[in-house]
């Protein structure tokens, strides 16, 4: 008979709390709220919100990035003053919507070389629609 080691007890510890929210200065744009995850075709329903947008990195000059979105629509993402451009194929971005094909950066997270856009499309259909509750 096996013998497993005890769980480790529970933590009664209160979450932080919310941070205030934070506000450029020519802007009344929250940026503390939680980003949805948003595809090429989403966007238009986001402009002046922050999101998380994915895809594939197709070339930079350095100060925008045009990225492929999991959907096959072609986003200009504006790098955050200091920001290097993504180092691997496919990356996240946090940003801010613009217009319905422009993103200012905000943070960016490299994804690797391989990632599979097809699934990742399906989620933030399914994320935005009929299983919005479970992510918000």
């Amino acid at each position: 008979r096996t013998s497993w080691p005890s769980p480790p007890p529970l933590s009664h510890a209160q979450p932080p709390a919310p941070a205030a929210a934070s506000h450029t200065p020519d802007s009344n744009m929250d940026t503390t709220a939680p980003a949805p995850r948003v595809n090429g075709e989403l966007m238009a329903r986001f402009v002046g919100k922050k999101v998380l947008l994915v895809g594939k990195a197709e070339g930079s000059d350095g100060s925008t990035v045009m990225l492929r979105t999991a959907d096959d629509k072609t986003v200009r993402v504006a790098l955050a003053g200091g920001s290097a451009p993504p180092a691997t194929t496919f990356v996240e971005f946090e940003g801010m919507v613009e217009g319905p094909d422009a993103l200012t950066e905000i943070s960016h997270v490299d994804f690797g070389n391989e990632f599979d856009l097809y699934t990742y499309n399906e989620l933030t259909k399914e994320a935005n629609g009929r299983s919005q509750a479970l992510f918000f």
